[in-house]
């Protein structure tokens, strides 16, 4: 007779969770499927880009929302820069974890193309970007994809304001000296 209507959380697999395991203390359902519709499409966009693969990324938003709705949050928190520390974390440890395979499959496949198809228009980019490490692409993709302040970039990376904005020069700089060995325009970095 009547049906229950399908939330997000539904959707993302935690149905089969007690309501006071899915919901972390300074949330309730209706907000925090506002906050996930705010952030899904972006956090998925940062992952898939400093992993280089969309099926990785999509696991790890998932598991980032679900280590979210774990978490206990104190109200002074800023929960956006806590979700981002959660799926940058969870994407330094897949790697870790997963680095001996990928360094297999680096070695039989090393003239293949990246795992995940870019579009046309920023193939060779993509493909520069994607020699930068992790942490040099999260920096420059917070940075002037997303445009986040440095402390903001400093909550979402767990460093130091500081320590931001020496990074993102380092990062800026070798991401043009990269795209110079491929001759591609370098429109001061």
């Amino acid at each position: 007779m009547f049906r229950r209507a399908v939330t997000t959380l539904d959707l993302l697999g935690f149905s089969n969770l007690t309501k006071r395991e899915r919901l972390s203390p300074m949330m309730n359902e209706t907000e925090f499927e506002s906050f996930y519709n705010a952030h899904s499409r972006p956090l998925q966009a940062y992952i898939r880009r400093i992993a280089g693969s969309a099926e990785i990324a999509d696991d790890l938003v998932q598991e980032s929302f679900m280590r979210f709705i774990g978490a206990s949050l104190r109200s002074n928190d800023n929960e956006k820069a806590y979700l981002y520390r959660i799926a940058t974390n969870l994407t330094y440890d897949y790697f870790r974890r997963n680095s001996r395979e990928m360094k297999r499959q680096t070695n039989l496949a090393s003239n293949e193309e990246p795992a995940y198809e870019p579009f046309a228009a920023e193939g060779e980019m993509a493909r520069v970007f994607d020699k930068l490490n992790l942490q040099e692409r999260a920096l420059l993709w917070l940075a002037y994809v997303e445009g986040h302040q440095h402390n903001e970039i400093a909550a979402m990376l767990n460093l130091k304001p500081l320590s931001v904005r020496v990074l993102l020069f380092r990062a800026r700089r070798k991401l043009a000296a990269l795209l110079e060995t491929k001759n591609l325009e370098v429109n001061k970095l």
